[in-house]
C-alpha cells in the first residue's frame, strides 16, 4: 500500500516540477494574501525563519500546489491553503507547515479521514492526529493541517508535535469529532476506520453526507454506515429512493425486523434502516457474515435511538 508520505513526496516533486517548466510566473500568480484568520494561525518560532514568502491557494489554484489532489480537497468545499516554508537556523532542517480551511469541521474531517490509514501512529494534537515518518497530519476545528520536516533527525516527530502544538493552540474554536462519527457502535470497529463521503454515497447521486467506518468479525471486513438525511421525512424519502434504486438493478429487497435486507450478485449483503432522520446499516457484508451485519444494524439503531431520547 502507497503511504501516505510517499505520496507527499510524489506531490512535492511534481509540485517542484512544474515550478521549473513555468519558471517565474507561475510564483507571480501569487498575489492574494492568506486571510488574517489563516494568518493568524502561523506559529512563531525562535529557532526557525522563513526560506520564503508564505503561499496562499484558493478554490480556483490548488491544482497549482497538490495538482492530482485538488480535486479530492475540492469536493469537500475547499476554502484556502497557507503554506508556509521554514528553515532552521544554522542548520539544513527545514519545515513545511501546510493549513487547509475547508470551511466546516465536518468538511475539514472528511478529508483527512480520507487521506489517513488506521494504523497510523497518533498523537495528541487537536481532534485527531497522525504521525507517519517525517510527516505528521491532524485535525482541529475546520482546518486540516499538514507538517512536513525534513533534516530533523530523531527529533522529527518531537519537533513536529511541538509546531503542531502551537498552530492548534490558536485555532478557535474547537470542535471535536462530528456527532455521527462517535455515534459508530464500538464493537468489532476497526479504531480510526471511520469516514465522511460528502457527495455520492454508495455511488447514488441522490445519498449525500454519508458516514462509514469498517468493522471486522470472523477475521473478515465489513462496513458499518449511516446517512443523514436531515429530517424524518427526507430520511424515510432516501430509503423508499434507495430501496427503488435497486429493485431496478434486480436487488429487491426483503423486510427484516429493523429494515430491509438486500443481496445482490457478488455475495454481498446491505442492512438497512431508519432511525428519525438518519439511515444507518450494514454495507459490503459477505456471505456467512450475514449474523454480524444485521446485528450491527441493530446496534446502530439502538444508539441513535437512544442518542435521540436522551436531547
Amino acid at each position: 500500500m502507497t503511504s501516505a508520505l510517499d505520496r507527499r513526496r510524489r506531490t512535492v516533486r511534481a509540485a517542484l516540477a512544474v515550478l521549473l517548466i513555468l519558471g517565474p510566473s507561475a510564483a507571480a500568480a501569487q498575489t492574494r494574501p492568506a486571510s488574517p484568520e489563516l494568518a493568524s494561525l502561523v506559529p512563531k518560532l525562535a529557532a526557525w525563519s522563513p526560506s520564503e514568502a508564505p503561499r496562499s491557494y484558493f478554490p480556483d489554484d490548488l491544482f497549482e500546489y497538490i495538482n492530482g489532489a485538488a480535486e479530492s480537497y475540492l469536493s469537500y468545499d475547499f476554502r484556502e491553503l497557507l503554506v508556509v516554508d521554514l528553515e532552521k537556523k544554522g542548520t539544513d532542517a527545514t519545515l513545511t507547515v501546510e493549513i487547509y480551511d475547508m470551511g466546516l469541521p465536518l468538511n475539514a474531517f472528511g478529508i483527512f479521514a480520507a487521506e489517513r490509514y488506521p494504523d497510523n501512529k497518533t498523537v495528541a494534537l487537536g481532534d485527531q492526529g497522525y504521525v507517519e515518518g517525517e510527516a505528521l497530519n491532524f485535525l482541529s476545528g475546520r482546518y486540516y493541517v499538514k507538517m512536513l520536516g525534513f533534516g530533523l533527525g530523531e527529533a522529527t516527530e518531537a519537533v513536529l508535535v511541538e509546531v503542531g502544538a502551537k498552530v492548534d493552540g490558536a485555532i478557535q474554536p474547537k470542535a471535536g469529532l462530528p456527532a455521527l462519527v462517535r455515534a459508530f457502535p464500538p464493537e468489532n470497529l476497526v479504531a480510526r476506520s471511520e469516514r465522511y463521503i460528502k457527495r455520492n454515497f454508495m455511488g447514488y447521486e441522490f445519498l449525500n453526507d454519508g458516514y462509514v467506518a469498517t468493522y471486522r468479525s470472523g477475521g473478515r471486513e465489513l462496513e458499518g454506515f449511516f446517512i443523514d438525511g436531515g429530517s424524518e421525512k427526507a430520511a424515510e424519502g432516501l430509503l423508499a429512493k434507495l430501496l427503488d434504486a435497486l429493485a431496478a438493478d434486480n436487488q429487491a429487497a426483503e423486510k427484516i425486523p429493523a429494515g430491509h435486507h438486500v443481496r445482490n450478485r457478488y455475495g454481498q449483503h446491505l442492512y438497512i434502516g431508519r432511525a428519525g432522520g438518519i439511515l444507518c446499516g450494514a454495507m459490503r457484508v459477505p456471505d456467512g457474515l450475514e449474523a454480524a451485519g444485521e446485528s450491527l444494524l441493530d446496534a446502530a439503531k439502538a444508539g441513535l435511538s437512544k442518542s435521540r431520547a436522551s436531547r
